[in-house]
């Protein structure tokens, strides 16, 4: 990892001149920490730095709780101060060409560019922005821009409608922007169910002891054997896996990331504990779920979490089509009333101020033997266009859990990249068994 030679040239504070009321942050804003978690936009052309810094205030405008402040009342409760202490801004001026894009992807080189993480004592009642944008200007004009977001604020949906319209902005398009910002649809459907609530499938309450171990253990992995690997799926490998499962069970509907989730588990599971059922977790977007508990067009954190388990011995000897129909949570997970009563949940522990003694029970389970699951290949990554064209790669840096996140490929032929969060050895197998199937 080659030391970066850059020197800072711009350290902004960007303010939309708007303040709103106070707005609590519901219980699943909350179970989703406030860790901001670092995304790196390749842009090889660049774009215009001074139009892109116009228009994040502009921007702003419209979305002026992103300007906001962490703050808890006087009884313990979280919530954003709509006060406009703005966002960041930084830009670097870098020596060389622009080294990165899908050829030469970031890696290791990812640390370089993000800033360390924020743990809620490190934003909470704290000058600590919900967004953090830097840029990197290397010498032929290509541009990395660095971006983070706290989770508590954002999620996936979120975070990408609010950079969709930052790249309108730049080009001097409308906007119409995610137009529920009231968190407190979230808070009162929670309220609704309060009567209707169980740990199902979502949640676990451990002991503390037993909390902290696991989040001790997740934090090691994280520092010394969690790695990340990008690996190409070409378009024409996923139509031979269809194909070939339409012709084995003709009434199957497999979609690509059941095939794609059964191949990786099938891949790992060797390596995995023997004598454990394989699970995997899902988190899912409660915006475009039945029953319609959330707006579609609710700005906040919106993820639901399910599950489902694989027998060891399944995915030893069923076949790929075989395996890939076994991989569906429970129909009793993604119900209304499923939804329901995991809001119900969320917004209990947030009324008594003890959601820290909850945790994700798919984050847990797949800890030994199982991976997390993020299909997020439908949002439009590579549709971020500053004003010189859209995005030419995207990275972002290794969990510290197993998780596979499947995105498009940037030219969107069908083909996915599959972004692979796993220990050495998982990482040594994937790539092995890719090449050996003329995968990659």
């Amino acid at each position: 990892m080659a030391k970066l030679s850059r020197t800072l040239v711009l350290d902004k504070r960007i303010r939309s001149g708007i303040t709103v009321p106070r707005q609590y942050l519901s219980g699943v804003d909350i179970l989703h920490s406030h860790v901001g978690v670092p995304k790196m936009w390749v842009f090889k052309k660049g774009f215009d730095i001074a139009k892109a810094e116009h228009a994040l205030g502009e921007l702003l405008k419209h979305y002026p709780i992103v300007a906001g402040r962490m703050k808890k009342d006087e009884h313990g409760q979280v919530y954003i101060d709509g006060n406009d202490a703005g966002v960041d801004f930084r830009v670097y001026r870098c020596k060389g060409p622009l080294p990165y894009d899908e050829r030469k992807q970031l890696g290791k080189d990812v640390k370089k560019f993000y800033e360390p993480l924020m743990m809620p004592w490190q934003i909470i009642g704290r000058d600590a922005p919900f967004f953090q944008a830097t840029i990197h200007e290397y010498e032929d004009g290509g541009i990395l821009l660095s971006t983070r977001e706290v989770h508590s604020v954002f999620d996936g949906t979120s975070i990408i409608s609010f950079l969709l319209d930052w790249s309108k902005l730049c080009r001097g398009l409308p906007i119409t922007p995610l137009a529920s910002f009231d968190r407190g649809v979230v808070i009162e459907a929670g309220r609704a169910n309060a009567n209707n609530i169980g740990f199902g499938g979502g949640f676990l309450h451990p002991p503390v002891g037993q909390a902290v171990a696991i989040s001790a253990r997740l934090g090691w992995r994280a520092l010394t054997d969690m790695h990340k690997e990008i690996f190409r799926i070409p378009a024409d490998a996923i139509q031979h896996w269809k194909t070939q499962a339409k012709a084995e069970l003709p009434n199957a509907k497999l979609s690509t990331g059941k095939l794609l989730t059964a191949y990786v588990m099938r891949t790992l599971s060797p390596l995995m504990p023997t004598g454990m059922p394989r699970r995997v977790g899902i988190p899912m977007d409660m915006r475009f779920m039945g029953g319609q508990m959330v707006p579609r067009d609710y700005f906040g954190c919106a993820l639901h979490h399910v599950s489902f388990e694989l027998s060891e011995r399944d995915v030893a000897h069923k076949s790929l089509a075989e395996l890939a129909e076994l991989c569906n949570p429970p129909a009793d997970q993604v119900t209304p009333e499923a939804i329901n009563q995991y809001l119900g949940m969320a917004e209990s522990y947030r009324q008594k101020k003890a959601i820290w003694k909850l945790m994700y029970k798919p984050a847990v389970d797949t800890l030994d033997a199982g991976i997390v699951q993020n299909n997020v290949s439908t949002l439009p990554v590579y549709e971020i266009d500053m004003g010189r064209g859209p995005t030419d790669w995207y990275e972002t840096w290794a969990m510290p859990n197993r998780m596979m996140t499947m995105l498009s490929t940037p030219t969107k032929d069908g083909g996915i990249d599959l972004h692979m969060s796993a220990c050495r050895a998982e990482m040594g197998a994937l790539r092995k068994r890719l090449v050996a199937d003329g995968i990659v």
